[in-house]
């Protein structure tokens, strides 16, 4: 494709957010790899959704130089019961003591799926906020359909324990943005915004500074046009990005450095 050219001689580019343990990756990683790095997507993070998967994923990052992971449990993932909640601080800790692990999460609030277990997320969430502040390490945050109480955890964490991160994959409203930027949060934009009909969330990406946006793929979920559809990856991140810039009027290449900036100021403890 003739993006994919253009993109050969551009600066690194970060995938911030995609799940290379998953199975729709289990045959051809090395190539899914490769196709990434031939488009200059030199940097991925593979995301943590839950703590027994864990050794997978980070087998994974430390089988590609450039590929680095987290640990957390998302907020569909927290259990039925207790029996993790008091030894889960101790856990994100012993795991982040690891080599290429970077970040915690992903984390955060899913009342869309999970009303009934509302009160149970909200405790989770408060502990990796608090890793995040006491360990200093960046947060990966989901959320969905529960902006208010996100809102109010995040509050709580940053004036209580100075902690960090990002809201993921985001498509919420202005609003959301501005509470979550007003507290030091970065803003991922997927390849939603390259779909039709997401005249809102554009609003978002022109409101959003350019020193608090970063660009992801969610892969192996929400592939960008013209891979909408299809199985995601890495390499497609190209296109998210390419739509950002053309939301900002920045050029590819100007956004490239921007959204790689981002990254490592955020993610400071790559090792």
């Amino acid at each position: 494709m003739k993006l994919n050219h253009y993109f050969q001689n551009m600066t690194n580019i970060v995938d911030s957010h995609c799940h290379l343990d998953f199975k729709d990756f289990s045959d051809d990683l090395d190539v899914v790899i490769k196709s990434a790095n031939d488009v200059k997507v030199k940097h991925m993070l593979s995301i943590s959704v839950n703590l027994k998967d864990f050794d997978k994923v980070h087998n994974i990052a430390k089988s590609y130089e450039n590929v680095y992971c987290t640990t957390g449990i998302h907020p569909n993932n927290v259990p039925e019961d207790d029996t993790n909640k008091d030894s889960l601080f101790e856990k994100l800790r012993f795991n982040l003591d690891k080599n290429k692990v970077v970040g915690i999460g992903e984390t955060g609030l899913d009342f869309f799926r999970n009303e009934d277990k509302r009160f149970d997320q909200i405790e989770y969430f408060d502990i990796h906020l608090k890793a995040s502040g006491l360990l200093n390490y960046p947060t990966i945050v989901h959320t969905r359909n529960a902006e208010n109480d996100t809102v109010n955890c995040i509050n709580k964490a940053v004036d209580q324990y100075s902690s960090k991160g990002l809201i993921h994959c985001f498509t919420s409203t202005k609003d959301f943005a501005k509470k979550v930027l007003d507290k030091g949060f970065y803003i991922s934009f997927s390849g939603i915004i390259t779909f039709k009909k997401v005249d809102d969330l554009i609003d978002v990406v022109k409101y959003v500074p350019l020193d608090r946006i970063l660009v992801e793929t969610d892969a192996p979920y929400l592939a960008p046009v013209p891979f909408r559809g299809k199985r995601n990856e890495p390499s497609y991140v190209t296109h998210t990005l390419s739509k950002v810039a053309e939301i900002k009027n920045k050029n590819v290449e100007d956004m490239a450095h921007i959204t790689t900036d981002n990254f490592f100021k955020l993610f400071s403890n790559l090792n």
